[in-house]
This record gives structure tokens, C-alpha cells and sequence, in this order.
């Protein structure tokens, strides 16, 4: 009897192409630390993050109380969640994307087109290692500010989710000196550098009474 063919991972960061890993043993950690089975190399990740778990069963993504969270579909787990066929996983700046064995005809998928995709959906896009931003594939010039790239780092590793601004504060002015006012007035700068009409935004969003979002064109 051949055995069951191991999970494909395909795993997307910011500034790097897509790779693909099979799921082959019982668990797999995640996390900043380099002990890790996939590292995580950005400072919203955790060092033991999360863990891909697998037994008989199925397959599960667990968070290990991180700091800033583990989605999965653009939602946040607390504790453990069962993978299906081709759901997301985000940690940090760092998709994995699950394909099911049983669902899925074992190969490489194509990256190539992935990539394309992704580059079209993503109006935005920024590059931590290198501190860029990219609007519609273009580089963004002269590059942002250092707290203005962390508030768009911050907003980016969340897309979709709503941050307030207490968490905007802790991560980007680590809960030093910073008033309410500070942080309207850093939002107002980048809204200058990255939205076509600052007034009508398109990507970075207020969400009234609760904080700011960024969101995917389209949304």
C-alpha cells in the first residue's frame, strides 16, 4: 500500500518568492527563534509563535499565545484550528497556504502565477527588510519616515483588522511619551504618501469609534 502523500505548504513573506515545503513529520513550530521549523524572521512574530499540528484525525494550526496573533482566513484562533483544503494562515508578514492531500493532486503548484495574482491584488505592498513600499508596482519615493513605516508595517501585518490606537501607540511609540493627537497627526502624513486622494482613502481606513484598518483594493 503506498503511503498518503504528505501536505504541500506554500509559504509567501513580503520580500521573498513563494516556496513550497511538504508537511512531513508530526508538528511543525513557527516563530521568530531559529530552532524553529519555519522561521519567521520579523519583529510581530513571536519566538515560539504557533505549531502545525497533525494526527489521526487531521491537520490543525495551533497559536502558542503569541503577542500578535495567528489567523487563519483573515480571523484569529485562540488555541487550536482545523486546516481544510487551501486555507491561509498568516503569521506576521508570512502567508502559509494549506493544500490538503486528499483534495489536491500532489506537484508543484504554479508560482508563477501566484505571484502575478498576488501582485495585482495587492495594491500595496511593502518590503520590511528593505523598508520600501510599493504602490501599483511602483516604489514609493522619498521613502517613508521610520514611525510612518512602522504604522504601515503595523497595519499591513493585519490587513483587514482593525487596530486601535492603544495598540498603535505600544508599537509604534512603545508606550513612551505619545498622546492621541500624535498618532491623528502621524496617520494624516501617511495618508499624504500612500493614497491618491488623502481625503477619500482607499487604503488605510478609520474605523470610527475603534481605530484604523488597511485595506485590499477592492474591499
Amino acid at each position: 500500500m503506498q503511503p498518503n502523500p504528505a501536505p504541500l505548504l506554500v509559504i509567501r513573506r513580503q520580500d521573498a518568492s513563494p516556496t513550497e515545503i511538504e508537511w512531513n513529520k508530526p508538528v511543525l513550530s513557527l516563530g521568530r527563534d531559529s530552532a524553529n521549523d519555519i522561521i519567521i524572521d520579523h519583529p510581530l512574530a513571536s519566538r515560539r509563535h504557533a505549531r502545525l499540528e497533525r494526527d489521526e484525525s487531521g491537520y490543525f494550526v495551533r497559536d502558542l499565545e503569541s503577542t500578535n496573533g495567528t489567523y487563519v482566513n483573515g480571523d484569529r484562533i485562540e488555541g487550536a484550528r482545523p486546516l481544510r483544503n487551501q486555507d491561509r494562515v498568516w503569521v506576521a508578514d508570512t502567508e502559509i497556504i494549506f493544500n490538503d492531500p486528499e483534495a489536491t493532486q500532489k506537484g508543484p503548484l504554479p508560482l508563477e502565477i501566484l505571484k502575478r495574482v498576488r501582485a495585482a491584488e495587492e495594491g500595496l505592498r511593502i518590503d520590511s527588510r528593505a523598508k520600501e513600499v510599493y504602490i501599483l508596482g511602483k516604489l514609493l519615493a522619498p521613502p517613508l519616515t521610520v514611525k510612518e513605516f512602522q504604522l504601515l508595517e503595523l497595519l499591513y501585518s493585519h490587513k483587514g483588522q482593525v487596530i486601535s490606537k492603544d495598540e498603535i501607540a505600544q508599537n509604534v511609540w512603545d508606550y513612551e511619551v505619545y498622546d492621541y493627537n500624535a498618532i491623528d497627526a502621524l496617520v494624516y502624513r501617511l495618508r499624504q504618501r500612500i493614497e491618491d486622494d488623502p481625503g477619500n482613502p482607499r487604503y488605510l481606513v478609520t474605523v470610527r469609534g475603534f481605530g484604523y484598518k488597511l485595506t485590499a483594493p477592492g474591499e
